[in-house]
């Protein structure tokens, strides 16, 4: 049986509004686009459940789409649906699979990757659902109250790769975070096969149009989810061209200690800096502005930026608008890369920036690392102090770089820029005296940003978010390299470092070959 899981229905008839009736959300979603129908019932007798399912059945066996029953064999058999889904805490799907035999559906919920194993271990489940994805009122029982958002869902994954087996995300999915979901879960070649949602159908006051509107959220493709690749030869002289010429903005949520050589080498390069950490004028920030970019600097967290960086990283998302994450010292603390873990579950980034530690550190919210394989820190306070290869840090720099679907560029001696379709280029660093700068590394984020923001407003390389990266990155360190050789101590590099990103930047041609 070929089964279509991309809009799975999961009832509930505790929800439903009081201008309709169970039944009428039911057939509303299953004639606007729902493509399977999961009937749970944990409060009726089984002689009212099995004439529920009967009526449940007419209506799905009309468009053809499956009808699995909640938990309940007994249920399932009654009324010859087609499936049963269970819990980890219900009959197992090995003597489920044994009573329903080889024809029929079955599905597992699973809430880590250690029952995701199990499930792969027994080969009996046609699909699994994968959860609990964001924080849901549903279920009170669930194991991850907040949801393990993408990140764990794509944990996941990781373990049906090339099984066969389906899966959906379920838990919190709605029309606000439904195609985000879709977009960003994938591992390798596996993707989700659907969404599972249960309130924003069936507690809607007009079904029909809330399924037709999810319909249109999971068939949408966002300019961020897709990666541009232009193939042809433009130097780098007339990126950085296009780049001073537009004045981009670059809106700045970023630590106290860097915002004024943020702002000055923002400004330098011909570009103004924005610092504001004010919610309420995010919106018309990214939605009015053209060339805007956003940078969120991890540099000093607490709770109430954190939701300042939540606010800024979803509007800039609602408007396509590039962001430059810097997880500044992720890996000095589990609070820290808590931090950045609920970060990259709220939102898409465009490019993540870090020293060889940091990015380490990231490598560990990827679908790649074990738990077992690494005891050890990448980090003391803002310092990389990882001994690892070129070999490794590429390999991992790519692994983070294609589970969020970004470009990642790792500093240090060498510039690794890493792209998600595996492209790569290598930089060279300016000068051992940048390191001696507080401020260097996270100012190369406003220098990222924008380039990002003046391609997205003026396409010179068609929106190619590696190759804007990498002039970038180029620029920066081109003009560190100047400096270096002018100067011999720290306070004086800072002065020449902004001079010389000044001069290179406005004379790009003469300066960056």
């Amino acid at each position: 049986m070929t089964v279509d899981y991309s809009l799975y229905l999961v009832t509930d008839s505790t929800m439903i509004p009081s201008s309709s009736t169970f039944l009428k959300q039911v057939e509303e979603a299953v004639n606007n686009g729902v493509t399977l129908v999961q009937l749970r019932e944990k409060e009726l007798s089984t002689l009212d459940f099995i004439d529920r399912a009967k009526e449940v059945h007419k209506l799905t066996k009309a468009k053809n789409i499956p009808l699995i029953i909640n938990d309940r064999v007994d249920i399932a058999l009654a009324v010859d649906a087609e499936g049963v889904h269970v819990g980890q805490d219900d009959m197992p799907a090995t003597l489920v699979r044994k009573l329903l035999g080889p024809n029929k559906i079955v599905g597992v919920t699973c809430s880590n990757p250690e029952e995701v194993k199990q499930v792969v271990r027994e080969g009996v489940a046609d699909y699994v659902g994968l959860g609990t994805t964001f924080a849901t009122n549903t279920k009170k029982d669930v194991k991850t109250p907040g949801g393990v958002g993408p990140i764990g869902i794509r944990k996941q994954m990781y373990e049906l790769q090339s099984t066969g087996i389906q899966c959906v995300a379920i838990g919190g999915i709605n029309h606000s975070n439904a195609n985000r979901v879709i977009q960003q879960c994938q591992v390798g070649d596996t993707r989700l096969d659907g969404i599972a949602v249960v309130s924003c159908i069936m507690a809607s006051e007009d079904a029909a149009e809330a399924t037709r509107t999810l319909r249109s959220e999971l068939e949408y493709t966002p300019d961020w989810a897709t990666t541009k690749s232009f193939d042809a030869k433009v130097p780098v002289h007339s990126i950085v061209k296009n780049m001073s010429d537009s004045h981009p903005l670059v809106h700045h949520i970023t630590n106290n200690v860097v915002k004024n050589f943020s702002a000055n080498v923002t400004l330098a390069i011909g570009a103004s800096p924005i610092m504001s950490e004010l919610p309420e004028e995010f919106e018309e920030f990214a939605s009015g502005i053209p060339n805007i970019g956003l940078v969120i600097n991890l540099g000093t967290p607490n709770t109430e930026l954190m939701r300042v960086f939540s606010k800024g990283l979803t509007t800039y998302n609602r408007y396509s608008k590039p962001v430059v994450f810097d997880p500044v010292a992720c890996g000095a603390s589990r609070a820290r890369l808590e931090s950045c873990r609920k970060l990259l579950n709220q939102g898409f980034v465009t490019v993540i920036k870090g020293n060889v530690g940091e990015i380490l550190s990231i490598w560990k919210l990827t679908p790649f690392y074990q738990e077992v394989e690494d005891g050890e820190s990448h980090m003391r306070g803002v310092d990389s102090i990882s001994n690892a290869g070129e070999a490794e840090i590429k390999e991992k720099g790519y692994q983070v770089a294609t589970t969020f679907g970004c470009v990642v560029v790792i500093t240090g001696e060498l510039n690794f820029i890493l792209g998600s379709d595996k492209r790569s280029a290598v930089v060279r660093g300016g000068s051992s005296l940048m390191g001696s700068i507080t401020g260097t590394g996270c100012s190369l984020g406003s220098t990222i940003a924008a380039f990002l923001a003046a391609e997205k407003a003026g396409s010179i390389v068609g929106g190619d978010v590696f190759k804007s990266t990498e002039a970038a990155v180029t620029l920066y360190n081109r003009a560190g390299g100047i400096a270096g050789l002018e100067s011999q101590y720290p306070g004086s590099f800072m002065i020449n470092f902004l001079d010389k990103l000044s001069q290179v930047s406005h004379d790009p041609e003469q300066n960056i070959q």
